[in-house]
């Protein structure tokens, strides 16, 4: 009978697919762990981006925003409230739906204005990104050049009306993602009066 001894550094043909098996079968554990565990390293979601990378970059865009809602709003009016539905170029449905209540009652009474509103003044009071991105400012409205005049062609303008009154307005992003804003809110601002 023939003794075959294996000395140090020799291995048998079984110990060589043994061990070839043991590596085959540790890559797939590893290679199944990899595929069904999330990756600790991999950040979370990316954060969103920004709506304006400063605050002047939000104010110009609010300044201009603002310059079309007074335009539009100030032709409905001179044209006696008709067509209303211009406004939702600058503006959202709910502010609209607002806005109509002194549309109809110019439609119903006969009333037309004249002249154009202004601004000045107009300062960031607060912009956020995110899931619900808007900018509100402050803003100082003038309607010195403002006349509304009756179907009799004479001013309906009480003599006691304010011609400049502080503001806060809100705009939100345009959906349809020509990086403009549009009016959302009108308020008046009940604080101390910086327009004056």
């Amino acid at each position: 009978m023939r003794v075959v001894a294996y000395g140090f550094g020799m291995r048998s043909p079984v110990w060589r697919v043994g061990a070839a098996l043991a590596v085959l079968v540790a890559a797939l554990a590893v290679g199944g762990c990899v595929d069904n565990e999330p990756d600790p390293t991999q950040s979370p979601d990316p954060s969103p981006t920004p709506l304006f990378e400063s605050d002047e970059e939000a104010l110009a865009a609010a300044e201009e925003a603002y310059g079309r809602y007074q335009a539009v709003s100030d032709a409905i009016l001179m044209d006696g409230g008709s067509d209303p539905d211009r406004l939702l170029e600058v503006a959202t449905d709910e502010k609209l739906a607002y806005e109509d209540v002194g549309y109809a009652e110019f439609r119903a009474g006969g009333l037309r204005s004249t002249g154009g509103s202004t601004f000045d003044r107009m300062t960031l009071q607060n912009r956020t990104d995110g899931d619900d991105p808007y900018v509100s400012v402050y803003v100082c409205d003038d309607v010195t050049a403002v006349d509304i005049l009756g179907p009799d062609g004479i001013s309906v303008v009480a003599a006691s009306r304010p011609d400049r009154f502080a503001r806060t307005v809100e705009l939100v992003p345009a959906s349809n993602e020509n990086d403009q804003l549009i009016v959302s809110s009108i308020d008046e601002w009940t604080g101390e009066n910086f327009c004056e």
